[in-house]
């Protein structure tokens, strides 16, 4: 998108000098152009940016790209969320849980979107509204942060973040009327929190009801092994082992672009008899890594799929087309109306001016959380009381190695879990739709 609006830059004097506009038209027309145009790219390029540094495991980089972006207004959600997101991948887990907990908080007040918020996503786009995020990435952020309780070993702090979440998703799943948006993934930690706490009734409870969550989302995978091993245990009376779990973030999550659709005009007599409506379109990225071997010394377990975030992403998006169409349409319908009374009190060129304001204002909202991995990968290894030494070893779907990563001096304690994550990913020029 061309930045380029120097035919406008003398503000709305110009306009109305020339072609002799109403004052308020030749505003909206210039407000709207340079509303919508400038930073386009900017953005753009820099998400690319941010994500090539991730990916090339230059968190500081990736930090400073982020805060250079100055996400702020109806984009502070997104700033909180990728933030916590580095942050949680350098291992600052106490920094990156204060913007996981700001990101809560403005979900939680956007989520009711405010009255003039609604009338300005009409007349303009939805990208004027604050960001709230999908549904299943306001569940996912109490995934992370219950992670980065309990690889900082604080149980206490992860189990009251799981009884949050469990009202949380609650009440995300009647809203959306979504069963799909079970919290299946959050609620296996968050049982394994349950029982490191010493809550084996509420470990029991949580375990049943990630099974059945698992089996409600029916994401293309089976309920994790390791869960129904779990539940096996825990029913038959017998206790935790030692051993470490391990957590993979593989790839990049979904992104959004722009598509544009054609719907019919309900009020034709307005103007034409159907509207160009963006709307945003969702697009996987690769998931690279196909299954993880975590071995220390002889011993070695396989990775099993515990989250797909692509086709959670997808059916979150896909339940809010519909209102997101409505709104597009109730939007083109006020536009329409407006060029007409344009070129009622202006002539056509008036009407032509109005005309260009109304279709350069027309974006689809392409907004999402940038660093969300495509799916989570998760290896349990059980293990001796004591120090070890972890060795991660990613393979591709073809069976290649793509890496390895080693964790030094992991100390697991008797009957209890020690949590260790990595992450990886293609840089953006690499991925590619699956």
């Amino acid at each position: 998108m061309s930045n380029n609006i120097s035919g406008v830059s003398g503000g709305s004097g110009w306009v109305m000098q020339e072609f002799n506009l109403p004052r308020w038209l030749s505003g909206l027309c210039v407000f709207l152009v340079v509303l919508v145009l400038p930073g386009c790219a900017t953005y753009s390029l820099s998400v690319s940016q941010l994500e090539t540094a991730t990916a090339n495991r230059d968190l500081d980089g990736a930090i400073k790209t982020l805060d250079e972006l100055k996400l702020s207004g109806p984009d502070e959600t997104l700033h909180h969320l990728n933030k916590g997101t580095l942050l949680r991948l350098k291992g600052n887990f106490a920094e990156s849980n204060k913007h996981f907990d700001a990101a809560k908080n403005l979900m939680g007040k956007f989520n009711a979107i405010s009255v003039t918020e609604q009338l300005a996503s009409v007349s303009v786009n939805d990208t004027v509204k604050a960001y709230e995020g999908l549904p299943s990435e306001q569940l996912m952020v109490y995934a992370f942060e219950a992670l980065n309780y309990v690889q900082s070993g604080d149980v206490d702090g992860a189990a009251v973040e799981a009884r949050q979440f469990d009202v949380k998703q609650h009440l995300i799943a009647e809203k959306n009327n979504a069963k799909y948006l079970s919290g299946a993934f959050v609620r296996y930690i968050d049982s394994m929190v349950y029982e490191a706490a010493g809550e084996r009734d509420e470990a029991r409870i949580e375990m049943e009801n990630a099974v059945t969550g698992y089996k409600t989302q029916n994401s293309g995978f089976p309920v994790p092994q390791g869960l129904a091993d779990d539940l096996k245990r825990l029913n038959a009376g017998k206790p935790a082992p030692s051993e470490a779990v391990f957590i993979l973030h593989n790839g990049l999550g979904p992104t959004l672009s722009e598509e544009i659709i054609r719907v019919v005009n309900p009020k034709p007599q307005n103007g034409s008899a159907m509207f160009s409506l963006a709307v945003p379109k969702f697009t996987r990225r690769s998931v690279p890594v196909a299954r993880v071997i975590l071995s220390s010394g002889d011993a070695s377990a396989n990775s099993e799929i515990v989250e797909d975030v692509n086709n959670i992403g997808e059916r979150s998006l896909k339940d809010r087309l519909p209102a997101i169409i409505a709104r597009g349409v109730a939007r083109m319908v006020a536009k329409s109306v407006a060029v007409g009374e344009a070129k009622k009190q202006g002539g056509e060129l008036a009407g032509f001016f109005a005309n260009v304001a109304t279709t350069v204002s027309e974006r689809a909202d392409t907004r999402s959380w940038t660093l969300l991995p495509g799916n989570i990968l998760m290896a349990r290894l059980p293990l001796s009381a004591g120090k070890h030494d972890l060795i991660a070893t990613y393979y591709s779907a073809s069976g290649n190695v793509l890496g390895t990563h080693e964790f030094k001096d992991i100390v697991v304690k008797n009957g209890r879990k020690a949590f260790v994550a990595d992450y990886y990913m293609n840089p953006p020029a690499q991925s590619k739709a699956q």
